[in-house]
């Protein structure tokens, strides 16, 4: 099995500069650049901060291009998201009995559960896993049984050692940790939010991070002199057997052929 992860796209309106790039010129070319290669994804999903200021516009044209991809793509929200907006646009679109963006997709190689760590209120950018979010989340897990299950989310539950992503991490870690106990058979947690490529083993879990489309986060702000930097975005491309999981970080618009002499 194959499936695909986006993260951190910063959606603005369309054609609209965000921290020096277009991040709609981005996802066109990220989504091109699957069309030709890996079209043969069960699907994709992109993990949260689906836009940079939550302006339905930005929505409308995530939509419109979702529309024309020929792979079945699963959203979730993120800290530059709005859960009210989101579903004004996205009118019918998964959720939990409380509101809430989160959802479960059962595969033949396992389920795969989709969380909402989106905080409530204004300019809140550190994650949320309220008690009905982790009563979900536990229902889910107790459901899987014994099959493989991997989770997406947007926020993690740690810190990664970068000072501005830390300290607006998942707030509820402890709960969540507590949580995920109920899970007979967790393979994997995938997540966003930190814009680099990491791998953590994280209380008995390993988890991993992408990139965002449009702008990175460096380790040292100091060796860039900026919060941001310009490290090349990149796409996961997953595969899933019985016997192993393959995780491949796809720098699409930093690929070239050598020449062979």
């Amino acid at each position: 099995m194959k499936f695909l992860q986006v993260s951190d796209i910063h959606l603005g309106a369309p054609g609209e500069k965000i921290n020096g790039c277009y991040p709609s010129e981005r996802l066109r070319m990220c989504f091109e650049d699957i069309v030709s290669w890996h079209s043969d994804a069960e699907f994709c999903v992109i993990t949260g901060d689906l836009t940079e200021f939550a302006e339905p516009a930005a929505y409308e044209f995530l939509k419109s291009i979702i529309k024309g991809f020929p792979i079945p793509c699963y959203l979730m929200l993120g800290n530059h998201d709005d859960r009210k907006v989101f579903q004004n646009i996205f009118d019918e679109y998964f959720q939990d009995e409380n509101g809430y963006v989160q959802y479960s997709l059962k595969k033949e190689n396992g389920v795969f559960l989709f969380l909402d760590t989106t905080k409530e209120g204004l300019n809140a950018h550190e994650g949320q896993l309220c008690n009905l979010r982790l009563k979900w989340l536990q229902n889910s897990l107790a459901n899987a049984g014994d099959a493989p299950v991997y989770i997406f989310m947007h926020h993690p539950p740690f810190d990664i050692g970068v000072h501005y992503v830390d300290k607006i991490k998942l707030v509820e870690f402890e709960d969540f940790a507590e949580t995920l106990k109920y899970g007979k058979n967790i393979k994997h947690i995938f997540f966003g939010h930190v814009h680099r490529m990491t791998s953590v083993f994280w209380r008995g879990i390993q988890f991993t991070s992408l990139p965002s489309l449009n702008h990175q986060i460096p380790i040292e702000p100091k060796s860039v002199g900026s919060e941001f930097c310009d490290e090349p975005p990149a796409y996961g491309v997953v595969n899933i057997s019985s016997e192993q999981l393959t995780i491949h970080f796809n720098t699409f618009m930093q690929r070239n052929g050598l020449c062979q002499s």
